[in-house]
């Protein structure tokens, strides 16, 4: 009788990692089926005994190992930024050592070093580095590196320099907090700003300063820097015609955007008109941390000011959470849209469940991720959930067009 289990369970009960399964089913040790959404299903039955015993791995890249990776890349890109490189961080050239040792302690071709690796393995895929992987699953398809820039899983995954690489979105945010606090609007409309021109104009950038945003004028200022050269396009600036982000030139001079899910869309770039004026654009870590996935938060929030409810607030209170929606029926539900590549490095961080609001305490509240990752399917949301320290129920967390549709029936019941 054939018993077709996910990835994780096969690996769980034979003692293996995911990424030695998927070299079994290569070499026909273990059979193997697609679920009709794509996914591997394995059958233990099939498995070779012998064969699983002789392959057990004494030699794995584990979680340590690719954390260290990370956040050495990041701070070797912050280095190249800072024109400083005198050398590779410590915790790159560690790990790449543990790899190369690794490599040559099971018969594999090893690495030349951390060039070598930079070159080849950080720009895959970790299921295809040529060791065993001991990873959560959902680490297996990502990648550190993406077109020569630091993909968003390398970021996540870095963990503490994750809270340094975001040091000036936090200063912003204090001190946008601290000037805001007797005209709470005025914290929403400085984010919604920030959200809506990633790329401004100097000439827009010091009019829009002076005019809707005297009191936080230095600060807005300062949210922007020159835009590169490099990323001008026959003389020309490209926006990306679904985030609205600066488009950069990849090795091929095609136009990338900077969030490589906006690809998905096939929406055509768009010409920035700078008028004779100098072009601005967010700093790094504000591109991250507040464009990002505050275009997905503003989008939400546009869809749900549609819909027949009392009242839809966004970054309430100062941003307790990102919406407050009230029904009909004073019924309050609260919203958290996070947007991470990976399911496991969120549920690290979500630790404590979601605040709430005093003046408004909610009757339920939800985790929601962007349709821009969708595609991630369930499995996403059951990672999440799996590994989240904070006990959540399946109608808690969701994807943002599902969560639309949730709303819209809580609302036919009302009418």
């Amino acid at each position: 009788m054939s018993e077709f289990v996910s990835p994780k369970e096969a690996a769980q009960n034979l003692g293996v990692s995911v990424d030695t399964l998927r070299r079994w089913e290569k070499a026909g040790k273990i059979s193997a089926i697609r679920t009709a959404a794509g996914h591997r299903r394995y059958d233990l039955n099939s498995v070779h005994r012998q064969d699983s015993q002789n392959d057990r791995e004494k030699y794995l890249v584990n979680e340590e190992t690719v954390q260290r990776i990370a956040k050495g890349i990041c701070q070797y890109h912050q280095n190249i930024n800072r024109q400083k490189l005198s050398q590779y961080p410590a915790n790159l050239q560690l790990a790449v050592d543990k790899l190369i040792i690794n490599c040559l302690l099971t018969g594999i071709e090893p690495l030349k070093g951390v060039p070598d690796f930079l070159n080849r393995w950080a720009k895959q895929p970790l299921q295809d580095w040529d060791l065993d992987i001991n990873c959560p699953e959902d680490w297996h398809s990502k990648s550190l590196i993406e077109e020569q820039k630091l993909s968003n899983f390398c970021v996540e995954t870095a963990e503490e320099y994750l809270e340094e690489y975001g040091n000036f979105q936090r200063k912003v945010v204090e001190k946008l907090r601290f000037k805001s606090f007797r005209d709470r609007d005025l914290y929403t409309k400085f984010r919604q700003y920030i959200i809506e021109h990633p790329v401004v104009t100097k000439r827009e950038l010091d009019t829009t300063a002076i005019l809707e945003f005297s009191s936080l004028k230095e600060l807005l200022i300062d949210c922007y820097e020159l835009a590169p050269a490099s990323y001008k396009k026959e003389g020309n600036f490209y926006c990306c015609g679904h985030c609205d982000g600066l488009m950069y030139l990849n090795k091929n001079q095609d136009l990338r955007c900077e969030n490589r899910h906006c690809s998905q869309y096939n929406k055509a770039a768009v010409p920035f008109d700078a008028n004779g004026s100098e072009v601005r654009w967010l700093k790094q870590d504000l591109r991250y941390f507040m464009h990002r996935p505050g275009k997905p938060e503003v989008r939400l929030f546009n869809k749900l000011k549609e819909l027949d409810l009392k009242e839809v607030i966004l970054f309430p209170n100062l941003d307790i959470y990102d919406i407050h929606l009230v029904f009909p029926d004073d019924t309050v539900w609260a919203v958290d849209l996070k947007f991470w590549e990976s399911a496991y490095n969120l549920a690290k961080k979500v630790d404590k469940p979601i605040p709430r609001w005093k003046e408004q305490p909610y009757h339920e509240c939800f985790f929601i991720f962007p349709d821009e990752i969708k595609h991630y399917g369930k499995e996403y949301i059951q990672e999440f959930r799996s590994y989240c320290t904070v006990p959540l129920k399946k109608s808690q967390v969701m994807f943002e067009g599902a969560f639309i549709q949730k709303v819209k029936r809580k609302l036919g019941k009302q009418s």
